[in-house]
């Protein structure tokens, strides 16, 4: 299903911005979500909290909290609830600015070409039973973007996360390539962005995880953002491909 994904985002004429890669980025998803088995396929909500917090110049700590809610059969039938939950905490650093320096501040890694992150994550279910588990995991990535023209660039992050799931250590390596842009809706000025990203698991020695991802990211006051995005995770870690349709919700605030 992925490919089919794919091959929508080559038909036609050369996409000239992120605002047309993502409506046909869209139009793949749902396509790929309407050919899968309801056995092999379920939707998740993604809801996440972000806090920026400015050092100086060249580097900021980040601070998340994340959950997944989702569809969990028990006993007494389906019930939605909160299945497992993540806090992280991050410390970013960049190169100098290179580009105007009046940009505000929630546009910091905007006006990078090269930006790097540590970081550390705690993730625990929220319920019992076979699927439980409890993740330690240290981060670091590196993010690259490129201009390729007055409101496009080319976005890359490769990523490696060293974990510890229920006491067992384990590694993933992540590769992630993109757009984003900048376009205006009602004088609103709005980010598009559409991204892939494949994961190889250590656990289960081949790349186990495919991510196609689109949304945008839209300022709600001078310190406050908000991104939606909808996600098609296709999950790979025996025979058998099982798909996620995510729906995420991210609030971004940015402390002086």
């Amino acid at each position: 299903m992925a490919s089919t994904a794919l091959r929508l985002l080559s038909i036609g004429q050369p996409l000239r911005d992120t605002r047309h890669a993502a409506v046909v980025f869209w139009l793949g998803l749902f396509t790929c979500t309407a050919q899968a088995s309801d056995d092999l396929y379920r939707t998740e909500f993604w809801p996440k909290i972000e806090v920026y917090y400015h050092v100086e110049e060249r580097s900021r700590l980040l601070f998340t909290a994340a959950a997944t809610r989702a569809t969990e059969a028990t006993a007494q039938g389906s019930v939605v609830s909160f299945q497992d939950a993540q806090l992280s905490a991050n410390f970013d650093y960049t190169l100098a600015p290179i580009m105007r320096k009046d940009v505000p501040q929630a546009e910091w890694s905007k006006n990078r070409l090269l930006w790097a992150r540590l970081g550390f994550e705690y993730g625990s279910s929220l319920s019992s039973g076979a699927d439980s588990f409890r993740s330690y995991t240290g981060i670091a990535e590196l993010n690259t973007r490129m201009p390729v023209g007055d409101d496009i660039w080319l976005t890359n992050r490769l990523r490696v996360d060293f974990r510890y799931i229920n006491g067992e250590p384990s590694q993933r390596y992540r590769v992630r390539i993109g757009a984003t842009g900048a376009a205006v809706a009602f004088d609103h000025p709005y980010a598009p962005y559409a991204d892939l990203e494949t994961l190889y698991d250590t656990r289960y020695a081949q790349w186990s995880r495919l991510v196609l991802k689109s949304g945008f990211e839209t300022p709600m006051a001078e310190s406050w953002r908000v991104e939606p995005y909808i996600a098609l995770q296709f999950n790979k870690p025996d025979e058998v491909v099982r798909r996620v349709l995510g729906i995420g919700l991210t609030l971004k605030a940015y402390l002086p």
